[in-house]
């Protein structure tokens, strides 16, 4: 079991890899290419659909991995009427972050509007495309994933860099409207290409096609719905502030806060999606192993997973203290790092690994609610987590700007993850082996003090150093713990 689990997820972790080398070139050409204000108005408005993504999506994406599994038989059944009740919700919310913006201010331009209608329609082929994952998760086949989204990402970083070097070069005179709704629009290319390859493997398995059962559709909703809401609060109180920054700022210090903000975390969301990809991998198991009352197996494989995530998730921690100016300077200019500002993405970089470590820790309790159906409680805690984040991003903000909204949300993170731990403890109770855990500690700070030596032993290209120091250590500090921790098989 831990074996196809570990096959699977090292494909997912293959595909994300490709493409986050490719993110990072797009990251490079974007904030270079891009004045502060356009890449404010860039972040803003993915920021801000975002959010509205997230209602469309109600967690039909898990809900579908778990309704497969346990149901092999009526996959096509379940596939249809989840890509119809999507298709109607991402319709009716595109409807209404319209609407919404005509009443937010510094949202309400025309350039504003009509890149909100184009990643409103990126929006509605995400939720077509993620539909046809699920069906590929639930069957452990998400190996072609690798292909396809490197593909697309690959056709981005094409259509990106012609905008930007060849047919709308930067220049003093360029009105940059036209080149940033071609950007918009290349993004929604690449996912309109992704979903007509995944759709062309994945009805390999069974028939695709849209399905209209009202009463099946209504059951999965009110399935879905308090999962829906609960990951909705999730997104509020993890993206809220960007929103809340261009309300309580100042124009200008706003236009500069949420772009020394975005960077940093543009960059560790591409990183945080890997523990969804194990997740989601480890999903299909675990609600086996709770619809069976396997409850044995279930509490092998979270203790197994709780260890792994909190190993990962502690050398990101401790590479990211190491290499955040590299990697700052790598994607981006050195006005991000500039003394001029009160903070800058550096400062930044830090509150937000922070999130990252606890976020790395607390998903597998998350995913407990729902392989073993306890939505209510999720409801309940991401309902508390995200009426204390934004109150004190409303008092916090005016005061200490974007590194008071990261202070909160790492503090959320905290709470997400002492709430969920309790609320668990009558679901599920599981030991993990502190001897792994203290054994990545000690590892980790050893590698951490490793990494300042050889930054100190001699300065080298930015590429470089993040390949030798970032790259090495890594691969030093997993070969110690899977030496000292993992070597055993752990049969799930």
């Amino acid at each position: 079991m831990i074996k196809k689990i570990a096959t699977n997820t090292f494909s997912q972790i293959m595909s994300k890899a490709s493409t986050a080398l490719i993110s990072i070139f797009l990251l490079s050409i974007l904030t270079n290419y891009l004045s502060v204000e356009l890449f404010w108005l860039y972040n803003k408005v993915y920021n801000y659909l975002w959010i509205f993504s997230f209602l469309a999506d109600l967690w039909l994406y898990t809900i579908a991995i778990r309704e497969i599994t346990n149901n092999p038989n009526d996959s096509e059944k379940i596939l249809g009427n989840v890509m119809s009740l999507r298709l109607i919700l991402g319709i009716a919310i595109i409807v209404l972050s319209l609407f919404v913006w005509f009443f937010l201010p510094w949202y309400n331009s025309t350039l504003a509007l009509f890149s909100i209608f184009i990643v409103s329609i990126f929006t509605l082929f995400w939720l077509m495309n993620s539909s046809l994952l699920a069906l590929m998760q639930a069957n452990m086949k998400v190996e072609f994933n690798f292909v396809s989204t490197t593909f697309w990402k690959i056709i981005n970083l094409i259509s990106i860099a012609l905008i930007a070097f060849f047919f709308f070069p930067k220049t003093n005179t360029l009105s940059f409207d036209i080149p940033f709704l071609c950007i918009m629009g290349a993004w929604l290319l690449g996912i309109v290409i992704n979903t007509i390859m995944n759709y062309s493997y994945a009805s390999k398995i069974c028939r695709i096609r849209f399905l209209f059962d009202k009463e099946y559709m209504l059951h999965i909703f009110k399935i879905s719905l308090p999962y829906g809401l609960a990951l909705f609060l999730s997104v509020v109180y993890f993206k809220v502030d960007i929103i809340l920054l261009s309300l309580f700022e100042p124009r200008e210090q706003a236009d500069v806060s949420i772009a020394l903000y975005s960077l940093p975390m543009k960059i560790i969301e591409v990183l945080m999606i890997v523990v969804g990809f194990y997740l989601n991998s480890i999903l299909p198991s675990l609600s086996q192993f709770f619809d069976k009352k396997e409850i044995e197996k279930a509490k092998k494989l979270l203790a197994f997973s709780s260890e792994f995530l909190f190993s990962l998730g502690l050398i990101i921690f401790t590479l990211g203290i190491l290499l955040r100016d590299t990697i700052i300077l790598l994607v981006a200019n050195k006005d991000y790092l500039s003394s001029a500002h009160q903070y800058t993405s550096s400062d930044a970089f830090l509150i937000v690994l922070l999130v990252v470590l606890f976020y790395f820790i607390s998903s597998v309790f998350n995913y407990i609610f729902i392989a073993s159906n306890h939505q209510s409680r999720l409801l309940k805690i991401n309902t508390i987590v995200s009426i204390f984040n934004i109150i004190w991003n409303i008092i916090l903000i005016p005061k200490l700007s974007f590194i008071g909204s990261w202070i909160i949300t790492a503090c959320s993170q905290i709470i997400l993850l002492v709430l969920w731990y309790y609320y668990t403890r009558d679901i599920i109770r599981f030991k993990v082996n502190y001897k792994t855990i203290f054994t990545s500690i000690i590892f980790a700070l050893f590698v951490f003090f490793m990494g300042l030596y050889l930054k100190w032993l001699s300065e080298i290209s930015l590429f470089l150093d993040l390949i030798v120091r970032g790259g090495g250590l890594f691969l030093i500090y997993f070969l110690w713990v899977y030496f000292f921790s993992y070597h055993k098989k752990r049969k799930v």
